[in-house]
């Protein structure tokens, strides 16, 4: 621990000759860079996002799996820094989802999926809800609240994804998916078609709670479109009117 500090120390009195700075000049230059963060953050959880959802599809299914780790573990790490706060709450989840995400796949166990799955619906689930209060607490529309917008709708459809995942590892005739042994890129196609009520009704919930948590997706992808468009058009029109104002 002592070493440690004593490393950082040495970096920042590195960094102060080099640029010529004194210490408020570079705290000052740090809050600006962590300002910038959840920005850049948030471009790269975007791409992630399309990337794990719109392109895997498109690579031999034999590499599917470890691509879905990969993208899912960065997932997991990106998206701590898009948001403002509850970082170290939800790093320490991550890092969890991390390591359970990769042990699953090498050791392939159903109750070690089944858990992996948990902490992924757990995790999904709070950067969701964060992401929300992000725009919530928004002062404007701005290309940042729009990124996260797009990452919410996204990561909301993620987190659905784990549910069809965990019920159809805990029944397996939940929903009639048309390849024997469905895989995580088959949820992903049920989840997102089902959330913008499209579907196309080549995967069909079988049974009562299944079909409830079909329900319950199309749903909560409405109300999403709807929550945050009204919010985004608030913004924009509250921001339009200050600027008249000036």
């Amino acid at each position: 621990m002592i070493s440690s500090i004593r490393i950082l120390a040495g970096l920042e009195n590195r960094i102060m000759r080099k640029f010529g700075l004194n210490k408020i000049q570079l705290m000052s230059l740090f809050e600006k860079l962590d300002e910038h963060i959840p920005e850049i953050s948030n471009g790269l959880l975007l791409f992630l996002n399309i990337f794990f959802i719109f392109l895997i599809p498109f690579f031999p299914i034999e590499i599917h799996k470890i691509l879905n780790a990969i993208t899912f573990s960065l997932i997991f790490l990106i998206s701590v820094f898009a948001l403002n706060s509850w970082r170290k709450t939800i790093f320490s989840i991550a890092i969890i989802a991390v390591i359970t995400e990769w042990v699953a796949y090498a050791i392939s166990i159903e109750w070690l999926n089944l858990f992996s799955t948990l902490i992924n619906i757990i995790f999904f689930q709070l950067i969701v809800i964060k992401i929300i209060i992000q725009i919530a607490e928004s002062k404007k529309a701005d290309s940042s609240v729009i990124f996260e917008s797009i990452n919410g709708y996204l990561m909301l459809g993620l987190l659905f994804t784990t549910w069809v995942a965990i019920a159809m590892i805990l029944e397996p005739t939940a929903f009639s998916f048309p390849a024997e042994n469905p895989i995580a890129q088959d949820y992903t196609y049920f989840t997102f078609v089902t959330m913008t009520t499209l579907g196309y009704g080549d995967v069909i919930p079988q049974l009562p709670f299944s079909r409830a948590m079909a329900t319950f997706i199309s749903t909560a992808g409405q109300i999403y479109i709807a929550v945050i468009i009204a919010m985004l058009v608030g913004k924009y029109a509250s921001t339009a009117n200050s600027n008249n104002k000036d």
